[in-house]
């Protein structure tokens, strides 16, 4: 199908454009992804270790359950950067004037990025919608079963503990709630072989078989004596003393008693017949968000465009930082918009619609004002003005620190 200037959608214009987006989408994407997901692996590794968890297999299947909802939001920014990387090197090239030159609108160049924005919609609302609430309950639950207090030690200070394979566990001090204990002693005898293990300390954790205790010991003594033979002793700084005591965490709770792990039909159903207790306004500005995030993603090819073309003669940093700005300050407004909705302060649709409808209306205007005068556009005058005042303000230091200098 041909457009009103001429250019087959589809055609190799729309690829190339498309290829110039795609590259710095994905590159994007995963650094971001990235970034975000290292802040929660630190914040892991502490709880992990605070609950005695040594397990990398039990880490990666944490992060992995974070993944859709960092990749929500690092899809969101990457669109925008990728739109404003593909325009910025149009411009540099004069790829971007001789497109204009020929006829094409900028609506028209825009349109595969328009596309790119509906295709990364529908991901976003499959994340949002289904994925997202199901890796939340997945995240909590193993959460749960990692720092659960372990049930079945039943390790008593100066108590002796049955703990299978001919082996019997003691320990002077026992804390939080028989994870962490002092003084350990354990003796055992199998297959003929006597071994006597202390430790100044350690900690009962989850095994390597998934399914039974171990005694990570720090700082200890261990004496084998074989039948007939002599003695061996072995200094340690840390062992792993595996046991047969079984790991019986509390059953975690069903999914659905927090709005945030259902799904987008299963908001809707709970609005339509309630089957829990969370109040129907928090239900209902749920969905509204889960449907607004991902819809706003239409519009970022239509605010990043502008940008861009008002920085093509200029500083590309302050097109990025208006950007972020912006990007950061609707997240933001539409957080505030669907909590003050949730506690009853007003209808959700319109305290979580009203920030959605402002950041649309005001890319709209943009690519609006933007397609009007693509080289000569009002946002980029806007930017100028705002770098000569900056400039100026700064005019007046900079001659101040070159006295002092001299």
């Amino acid at each position: 199908m041909a457009s009103r200037n001429g250019a087959r959608f589809g055609s190799i214009i729309d690829r190339y454009l498309l290829g110039l987006a795609l590259k710095p989408l994905l590159i994007g994407v995963g650094v971001l992804l990235i970034a975000l997901l290292l802040g929660r692996v630190l914040r892991l590794v502490n709880i992990l270790a605070d609950a005695g968890s040594t397990e990398f297999g039990l880490l990666a299947t944490l992060v992995a359950s974070l993944v859709p909802h960092y990749l929500g939001l690092a899809i969101t920014a990457a669109l925008v950067a990728a739109v404003f990387v593909a325009m910025i090197r149009l411009g540099d090239g004069s790829e971007l004037d001789a497109l204009l030159s020929s006829g094409l609108s900028l609506g028209r160049i825009s349109a595969p990025f328009l596309g790119l924005g509906l295709v990364l919609a529908a991901l976003s609302f499959v994340l949002y919608g289904w994925l997202n609430p199901v890796s939340r309950y997945d995240y909590r639950s193993l959460i749960h079963s990692a720092t659960s207090v372990v049930s079945r030690t039943d390790i008593q200070p100066g108590s002796f503990l049955d703990a299978g394979n001919g082996a019997t566990i003691s320990a002077d001090q026992v804390f939080g709630g028989a994870r962490r204990v002092e003084g350990v002693f354990i003796h055992q005898i199998e297959d003929g072989r006597e071994r006597v293990t202390t430790a100044s300390s350690g900690e009962v954790a989850l095994g390597d078989d998934g399914v039974n205790l171990k005694l990570i010991l720090q700082d200890g003594i261990s004496v084998i004596q074989d039948a007939g033979g002599s003695p061996v002793r072995t200094q340690f700084r840390r062992l792993n003393f595996q046991t047969t005591i079984p790991f019986e965490a509390q059953p975690f709770r069903e999914r659905g008693t927090s709005e945030r792990e259902l799904t987008v039909p299963e908001l809707w159903q709970e609005m339509r017949a309630p089957r829990t207790e969370i109040a129907p306004r928090i239900v209902e500005a749920e969905l509204i968000d889960r449907v607004l995030r991902p819809l706003s993603l239409v519009f970022m090819p239509l605010l990043a465009i502008p940008l861009s073309l008002a920085t093509k003669r200029g500083s590309r940093a302050t097109g990025l930082v208006v950007a972020a700005v912006l990007l950061v300050t609707f997240n933001n407004a539409l957080q505030l918009g669907k909590d003050i909705g949730a506690a009853g302060h007003g209808p959700p649709i319109l305290t979580a619609g009203l920030p959605f409808l402002v950041f649309a209306g005001l890319a709209v205007a943009l690519f609006a004002s933007a397609s009007r005068h693509p080289t000569q556009a009002p946002l980029g005058r806007a930017i100028d003005r705002l770098q000569a005042r900056l400039g100026a303000m700064a005019r007046p230091l900079r001659r101040r620190t070159a006295r002092e200098a001299a």
